[in-house]
């Protein structure tokens, strides 16, 4: 792979594991690796599990304090930073891809590139084959197996010259779920990602060295949620593999063996290797003393059973032989009796299975005291080293609406795969019509329909194009964002008509009649608002039997005339209508009373000004001090119980009175 052309670049590296995120600030310097500044940080509850985020927000806050130490360090800002992701859903793939060169040419990087990536996209579309659509894969690290030269194998092409060549690789593939989510944890923490890998890559990177790698050696790193496998034979990498399965698992037997809280139970086990007696406090409160010895014990059956499924991955890999030996790194690998059982499960000695730390990685130079030397620092500078190392190959610009971004380089990138992993707001790609406004007038439902929405436009490269739209390393993306439709909105006015207005005379008096509007038991102006689900009733045909029942006069004891002819009391009247009512006997018109007179509670009260007066009039007439008043109101009419929409006729009884409610 080519190298960085600046020989002091620096690499912000995150360790995010399931207990702790360990974060280092390296420099590679004359071929060595220096490590500036480092950390740890552990979470401050069980945000991770098995490898996986479970809750972004505090991931992504352990995170910030984490660069936010470094920064002090450092006394500069941490902007860009390489992670690596653990095995919990890795999926692993073998492929290959052979192409014709000019036979005068001499390969470079870009040749060996296409060549890898023809053998990416390979392993890619068999994997979405068996998966048959329901999750889309991520690669996050390749090896190349072996490389060749007119049929001659050869460990690096560089430079060669020939007529074909071929490469064979093992590519790692993780569901786009997991990959977003820790790309979601560095946007809020105000980071861009440079590289991502697979923890067992980066592990091995530093763990076995390429001149290692000739030896059929098993790496495994045990973290707390995951212990990742990789395998090595004839100088290369030739598998991976994960047991999902790891330090949590002993915590929790501590915790139910000990009847503690779970961070009691880390305390406890970090101790097993210091000498004395270990103390703490149970769930109960109550102090409690015991022995490294005691807690092995505990431990003793999950040992058992992390050390077989260990044991059985590592043969599956390595097609059903023991390796010649197995290192160990991670901090999940420090409890006492784990290496040894992993070495009885495998059939070697117990000396071929070790615990490596940072002495091991050549070329480090690491800080004075240095509290990460042992193995739990390992995949941090792992991280670090193989990102300066494949520098270039992860991630691709593109501008999106004249911001230039950097984007994950999946199988088939697309507008929406990039606008998915930047800072864009996906709703503003989604547009909705309006709400519609669906109520019910004179007891049928009635819709309004909402405005319709306008969908988002996409160009890319000034072409129109789609969220589909394959987009390459350089493209220039426009969005132009949904716009939601307006919500229906309707008012009593709009179902008011000009006719129903009716304006005649009664006994010489000219007099209009208007439309009475209920909303929900409510006497409402035509101004008011309707809302969803609403009641609407509309009173708007005038009848003489009503006119004769709004002067509270017995309707058999008159005699009504319109335009000087009889009509019955179903009459409609219509506009301009000259209508007499005539008592029945001695022939004198009957007057008509400016209004009624009722009583409430025992006081008379003239209700005027209006055609129909209903209950909720006569509130305007009573003294009442609506601060000092407690309980529900009861309203009756003539002795009965009434509502607020009840009509009242003249001489009507009312009484308002408070039910206290407890």
């Amino acid at each position: 792979m080519a190298q960085p052309e600046t020989p002091n670049e620096e690499i912000f590296a995150l360790d995010i594991g399931t207990r702790t995120i360990i974060g280092i600030v390296g420099q590679r310097d004359d071929k060595r690796f220096r490590i500036l500044a480092q950390t740890v940080a552990e979470h401050d509850s069980r945000a991770m599990f098995d490898g996986q985020i479970h809750d972004i927000p505090r991931v992504a806050a352990v995170v910030s304090r984490v660069k936010n130490t470094l920064e002090q360090q450092l006394d500069r800002p941490l902007t860009k930073v390489a992670i690596a992701a653990a095995g919990r859903s890795l999926q692993t793939r073998r492929c290959s891809a052979q192409r014709q060169i000019e036979e005068n040419r001499e390969i470079g990087e870009d040749i060996i590139r296409s060549l890898e990536l023809a053998a990416l996209r390979q392993a890619q579309e068999e994997l979405d084959a068996e998966n048959e659509g329901r999750e889309s894969f991520y690669c996050v690290g390749h090896y190349p197996v072996s490389y060749c030269l007119d049929d001659l194998v050869l460990t690096n092409l560089l430079g060669h010259r020939g007529r074909t060549a071929g490469v064979e690789l093992i590519a790692t593939f993780l569901p786009a779920s997991v990959v977003n989510s820790l790309f979601s944890v560095l946007r809020r923490a105000g980071l861009e990602p440079v590289s991502l890998t697979l923890e067992p890559i980066a592990a091995m990177e530093v763990a076995i060295p390429p001149g290692m790698r000739l030896l059929n050696l098993a790496l495994v790193d045990i973290g707390a949620g995951t212990s990742d496998i990789a395998i090595t034979r004839d100088g290369t990498v030739m598998a991976y593999g994960m047991v999902p399965m790891a330090g949590d698992e002993l915590t929790e037997a501590v915790v139910e063996g000990c009847l503690v809280d779970f961070d009691t139970a880390e305390m406890i086990k970090r101790q097993l290797e210091q000498p004395g007696e270990i103390r703490y406090t149970d769930i109960l409160g109550v102090p409690q003393t015991t022995s490294a010895s005691q807690i092995l014990d505990i431990l003793g059956p999950v040992l058992d059973k992390l050390a077989d499924e260990i044991g059985t991955v590592i043969l599956e890999l390595n097609g059903g032989q023991a390796p010649k030996s197995v290192i160990c790194v991670g901090g999940g690998v420090q409890v006492p009796g784990l290496t040894a059982r992993i070495a009885a499960r495998l059939g070697i000695p117990d000396k071929l299975v070790g615990i490596r730390g940072r002495e091991m990685i050549q070329r480090l130079e690491a800080p004075d005291g240095d509290e990460l030397a042992g193995p739990t620092g390992v995949t941090a500078v792992g991280i670090g080293m193989l990102a300066l190392e494949k520098a270039g190959y992860t991630f691709i610009n593109v501008r999106v609406n004249g911001e230039e971004v950097r984007v994950f380089n999946t199988r088939h990138l697309n507008v929406a795969a990039v606008l998915g992993q930047m800072r864009f707001d996906p709703q503003r790609l989604v547009s909705r019509n309006g709400r519609d406004l669906r109520f019910y007038l004179n007891g049928k439902e009635e819709v309004v329909l909402g405005e319709l929405s306008r969908p988002a436009r996409v160009f890319v490269n000034g072409t129109r194009a789609n969220l589909q739209t394959p987009v390459e390393d350089g493209d220039h993306i426009e969005v132009a964002e949904a716009t939601d439709g307006r919500d229906a909105r309707a008012y009593v006015r709009d179902y008011l008509r000009d006719e129903w207005t009716v304006q005649f005379t009664l006994n010489g008096r000219e007099v209009t009649a208007s439309p009475v509007c209920v909303l929900n038991d409510r006497v409402v102006s035509p101004e008011t608002e309707i809302k969803d689900g609403d009641w609407l009733t509309i009173r708007h045909r005038q009848t003489i039997g009503s006119l004769v029942e709004m002067q509270g006069l017995d309707p058999g004891s008159y005699e009504v005339q319109v335009n000087g002819r009889p009509v019955a009391e179903t009459y409609v009247i219509q506009p301009g209508d000259q209508v007499v009512l005539n008592p029945l006997g001695d022939g004198a018109a009957a007057p008509v009373r400016d209004g009624i007179l009722v009583t409430v509670n025992g006081k008379p009260v003239h209700l005027t000004g209006r055609q129909q007066h209903i209950f909720v009039d006569v509130l305007n007439h009573l003294d009442l001090d609506l601060t000092r008043v407690k309980g529900t109101p009861v309203l009756r009419l003539n002795g009965r119980q009434a509502g607020y929409t009840d009509v009242l006729k003249d001489g009507d009884e009312v009484t308002i009175s408070w039910e206290e409610t407890t």
